[in-house]
């Protein structure tokens, strides 16, 4: 397995709306590695998040990441009265899969988390603790090399986490980054690689 980074930062700054949110900091991750960027609210983990997966402008004196990213946002947005399959299956199109293979991105996708049965409901229909499942089933759509998953617990219920964690320790051939608070129950499912400063504060 190649060592070369899937991921690598450096000198990388975080600013939203002209201001500094944290001090500059490098990061790095292989193949097969899972990461854990911790921080206070306010210090930067979503917009870090949202800015490797090019959301947001990022300044950083070396960037290298893949072209495709797979994100599972902390506050996902979705077209409710789109059936879940269809609109993974218009994903999946949207990033170059032909039908068939589409179909079967998708079906993979929702057989992770547990989705098969809710294919065809629509997602307005979904509890919250599902539309999380479909939160990551969307991130994983066609085995992207990087994922970024933003306090990827949330509303888990306690067999949607141990899937969680399963997935995660099947992924070898890509990395993963995971950013969340200290303490909510995201310590257990990476190292932590790097712990956010916010601008100004001393360490």
């Amino acid at each position: 397995m190649s060592s070369a980074p899937i991921l690598r930062c450096d000198g990388l700054a975080l600013a939203r709306g002209g201001k500094l949110l944290a001090e500059e900091f490098n990061l790095e991750l292989v193949p097969g590695q899972r990461g854990l960027v911790l921080g206070a609210n306010g210090s930067g983990k979503s917009t870090l998040a949202l800015a490797l997966c090019g959301l947001l402008p990022l300044k950083a004196r070396v960037l290298e990441r893949p072209r495709r990213i797979g994100l599972a946002s902390q506050e996902p947005e979705f077209p409710l009265a789109r059936r879940c399959g269809e609109y993974l299956d218009e994903l999946a199109a949207l990033a170059g899969a032909r039908a068939v293979e589409a179909r079967a991105q998708t079906d993979q996708a929702l057989a992770r988390f547990d989705l098969t049965s809710a294919r065809s409901r629509p997602i307005g229909e979904l509890s919250r603790g599902w539309r999380q499942r479909l939160n990551l089933a969307r991130a994983w759509l066609g085995d992207p090399l990087l994922l970024i998953l933003d306090e990827p617990q949330t509303a888990l219920d306690p067999a949607g986490l141990a899937t969680l964690e399963r997935e995660l320790a099947t992924r070898t051939a890509g990395a993963t980054l995971i950013v969340a608070p200290p303490g909510v129950g995201c310590d257990s499912l990476a190292p932590v690689v790097l712990r956010l400063r916010a601008a100004g504060v001393k360490a």
